[in-house]
């Protein structure tokens, strides 16, 4: 038996569990897709085609009838009463002449998106002309919709369903029976007919725009239907869509119809050497309870960190309990409130989605960004931060780490790089390694404000306050202050750069702000937690976790290694004997594993163990293992690694029951699907 295939070993190590594929759509759920297809976005069917669980999918229907609830405060849904409605009068009025429901006929998928017309004509028992009917509609204008319109519908040859006459395709004379001017007729001889039946009737033959008589109403005709199709677009936000496809596992229900509009700032700096997110998250409104004497509010923050193809590097949670007295509550009433953290984090382009739910007020906001974290070897310059105030920080807190503290003081900052055109804006930035740039002379740092509005400069301004970092001589700290009085309100960008002593820019990097013309509060309240210091026990796991999560094992395991030294933690461990294994260790991971699984005897110690054991071909010990996890819950991977082992002892009769149990689950495994064939044949079995 060949040695246990890596692809499938690591499918073992990295996946609590498989999923057995997507649920078959239910009928119900499959009834509702097709009644609400006119009204649904492209976001909103993409997303919910994407769904894998039935669960998920009537999560997701009962947010998409609360997104469209105009009162969501009442009992009643009034929006989806009324286009229950609408299908209802379609299935019974349009579905006649076709085998298709009326709702999904063109004037059924019409009704559906715009309701009834204002009035409806029959044409239906003239001799000259088709049957059909005309629509006239007063329009949506704000939702790219003319002020009013007409829809023509006929019946070719008087059979089949109902289409929807387009004037510059079908023209005037698709609407007159053949007979009635033979092939002799004309477009204008059709006209002609028509306006003997009803002036109207020609009028919207050649144009749906009232009193645009010529057939060049044809192209503005054809441009109406296509806005009609794109009214869901235009009407419907669906931005709470693609947050439930992100968060369907964070967010119960009840949330969906309070999402609130929040600011973010998400920016790289460096501590000691080693990249740090921070992020400030300023909600819009915030939703407090009532508790005795205090007001208070729960959040939870959830942070969610992917690589560039969407594989997960780290994913924390964390609660949030903030608890005010009447008093502070007063004085924060006309202030924002800012959460603000931060987060090592390994070099890459990676992608930070947050979720912050309110669970006293049951709402939540989510954002997601790409973050650039730059190797921290190479020459580099930070986004500049832009700032409120600097303070030193208090004695007490000098061993602890803290969003936008750099170098002994807290700057102030916000979400939304607001300023007031009567004060001063603070500057700061972060640049390393110079020395290996060859710059001939000491560097000068500048920064020069832009108007967006006029895209003219507004000055330009040296910064001449730097240091280096306390925790990394090779981190120069810049800063300054830029005054905005005199400046007009506006939007600016803030444009920083390293020069060298010819006026060379060498490094530089931008930041836009804004200069507000009242003087609103815009200094937020903050909400922080403080950190363990860098180095520490604390970022090195989290450093290790992201590694070992992107296949790095040799530094998954140096960061681990690290953190135990400092601090003993079970979780730390398991990950550590997890890249051993990467790192085809296996004894190594072993003396990590058994010992954690002896104290406390959990699934993913045990899947690592039999994982081990295989590795080293001792078969009989890694089944052990793993018919312990196979005995509380069944996993595809666990199987098939089961499998396998049977395999090696020469047992296919035992090895063939948990493949096909394997495949039952998830049909979708080629090699698995070889191997049972082959498992099959061995036993003499068709």
């Amino acid at each position: 038996m060949k040695a246990f295939p890596r692809v499938l070993a690591l499918v073992v190590l990295l996946a609590a569990a498989v999923q057995a594929g997507p649920d078959k759509l239910l009928p119900e759920l499959k009834a509702w897709l097709e009644d609400v297809s006119p009204i649904l976005t492209k976001t909103e069917r993409a997303v919910f085609l994407n769904l894998q669980t039935n669960a998920e999918r009537q999560k997701f229907v009962q947010l998409f009838w609360r997104m469209r609830d105009p009162a969501p405060d009442t009992s009643e849904n009034e929006f989806q009463k009324e286009f229950e409605e609408r299908i209802s009068f379609a299935d019974q009025n349009f579905g006649r002449e076709s085998p298709k429901r009326g709702s999904q006929t063109e004037r059924g998928q019409i009704y559906l998106v715009l309701g009834p017309p204002l009035e409806r004509k029959f044409f239906t028992t003239q001799s000259e002309v088709q049957p059909l009917e005309l629509w006239f509609y007063k329009g949506e204008q704000e939702y790219g919709l003319p002020p009013y319109f007409y829809l023509i519908f006929f019946q070719s040859q008087g059979i089949g369903e109902y289409r929807l006459y387009s004037p510059g395709v079908d023209g005037p004379e698709r609407l007159v029976l053949s007979q009635t001017y033979g092939n002799s007729g004309t477009r204008e001889g059709a006209i002609k007919i028509m306006k003997g039946i009803n002036s109207e009737l020609a009028s919207a033959s050649q144009s749906y725009i009232p009193g645009e008589q010529s057939y060049a109403g044809g192209t503005s005709s054809d441009i109406i239907v296509a806005s009609i199709r794109q009214v869901p677009e235009k009407k419907f936000k669906d931005s709470y869509a693609k947050s439930f496809l992100a968060y369907k596992d964070y967010i119960e229900t009840e949330y969906a119809d309070s999402y609130i509009q929040s600011s973010f700032r998400v920016k790289v700096f460096r501590q000691g050497g080693q990249p740090f997110v921070h992020w400030a998250i300023e909600p819009e409104k915030m939703n407090f309870g009532v508790q005795g004497s205090s007001v208070y509010a729960s959040y939870e923050l959830v942070l969610r960190l992917e690589d560039g193809r969407g594989g997960a590097l780290l994913e924390k949670t964390e609660e949030i309990p903030l608890r005010l007295t009447p008093e502070q509550y007063k004085t924060y009433s006309g202030r924002r409130f800012a959460f603000q953290d931060l987060l090592a984090v390994v070099p890459g382009e990676h992608k930070a989605l947050f979720l912050l739910k309110n669970k006293t007020g049951r709402d939540f906001s989510s954002f997601e960004t790409k973050v650039l974290v730059p190797d921290a070897d190479r020459p580099g310059l930070s986004v500049p931060l832009l700032f409120y105030a600097a303070e030193a920080v208090p004695e007490a807190q000098r061993g602890s780490m803290k969003a936008f503290v750099f170098g002994g003081r807290q700057y102030i900052v916000g979400a939304r790089s607001e300023f007031t055109a009567s004060g001063v804006m603070g500057v700061f930035f972060q640049v390393w390694h110079l020395d290996k740039i060859g710059l001939t002379g000491p560097p000068s740092f500048v920064v020069e404000i832009f108007s967006l509005d006029t895209d003219q400069s507004a000055g330009v301004f040296h910064l001449t306050e730097s240091a280096a970092d306390p925790g990394d001589a090779s981190t120069l700290l810049v800063s300054g202050s830029i005054p905005t009085k005199g400046l007009p309100p506006g939007y600016y960008r803030a444009d920083v750069s390293v020069q060298s002593a010819d006026g060379r820019k060498v490094l530089a990097e931008k930041e836009n702000f804004v200069l507000l013309s009242a003087a609103v509060p815009v200094v937020p309240q903050v909400y922080a937690r403080l950190h363990g210091p860098y180095p520490g026990p604390e970022h090195f796991k989290v450093l290790g976790t992201q590694y070992f999560l992107t296949g790095a094992y040799g530094k998954a395991r140096e960061a681990f290694e690290r953190a135990l030294a400092a601090k003993d933690d079970p979780a730390a461990r398991l990950l550590l004997a997890k890249s051993l294994y990467g790192l085809s260790l296996f004894r190594e991971s072993l003396a990590q594993a058994v010992p954690l699984f002896e104290l406390v005897a959990d699934r993913e110690t045990a899947k690592v163990i039999a994982l081990d054991h295989a590795g080293l071909k001792d078969w009989e010990a890694a089944l052990s293992y793993l018919e312990k996890i196979m005995a509380e819950a069944t996993e595809v991977p666990v199987l098939n690694l089961a499998a396998e082992c049977h395999l090696a002892l020469k047992h296919p009769d035992k090895a063939l029951p948990l493949l096909q149990k394997s495949l039952s689950l998830m049909p979708n495994q080629p090699a698995i699907t070889v191997l049972e064939e082959k498992t099959r044949k061995s036993l003499g079995l068709k």
